[in-house]
């Protein structure tokens, strides 16, 4: 059996108070909705996930929460990645390789751009880039997951907030 990463980008998030951390904004209530749309889309099209991952920042943090919660998801057993923070496409590589092989479907919150730019590079599918509360769907027919490699991964699909909120995913 392949396997099947779904990348998400990080719903819409507060703008910095000035003194403050980037790494500590919190989503906005547009994007509360925007997350609660991902994981609305993923209990409708019965998507399981065997394991999802998420940078360190808030804004992360809450977006994989709430799509945790909206498909029965274990919140306790989302991993939270320091690594996502400020991620390269070699970083993300690396780290996709470590995952246990038992899983077969993975759900990786993140930040552009990055994001955007490991879809590109691994599915050689180019793009205007992922925003704020959006998913890419990369399937590859590789068994393990340190064998993924643009010969065996393809971009399947992009959903846009819009998308998702017109129910058209």
């Amino acid at each position: 059996m392949g396997k099947t990463l779904y990348i998400i980008r990080h719903s819409k998030a507060k703008d910095s108070d000035k003194g403050s951390r980037d790494i500590d904004r919190e989503l906005t209530a547009e994007g509360l909705q925007q997350a609660a749309r991902i994981g609305a889309y993923f209990n409708r099209k019965n998507i399981e996930i065997d394991a999802m991952l998420c940078s360190n920042a808030t804004r992360a943090r809450q977006s994989a929460e709430l799509i945790a919660d909206r498909i029965s998801y274990n919140i306790a057993k989302i991993k939270v990645e320091e690594e996502l923070y400020e991620a390269s496409v070699r970083i993300l590589e690396n780290l996709i390789s470590t995952f246990n092989d038992d899983w077969n479907s993975v759900a990786i919150v993140g930040h552009n751009p990055v994001l955007t730019y490991f879809v590109e590079y691994l599915t050689e599918y180019h793009f205007d880039g992922m925003e704020p509360g959006s998913v890419v769907k990369i399937a590859s027919s590789a068994c393990d997951w340190n064998l993924i490699s643009q010969e065996n991964a393809s971009f399947e699909y992009y959903l846009s907030p819009e998308d998702l909120s017109n129910n058209n995913g």
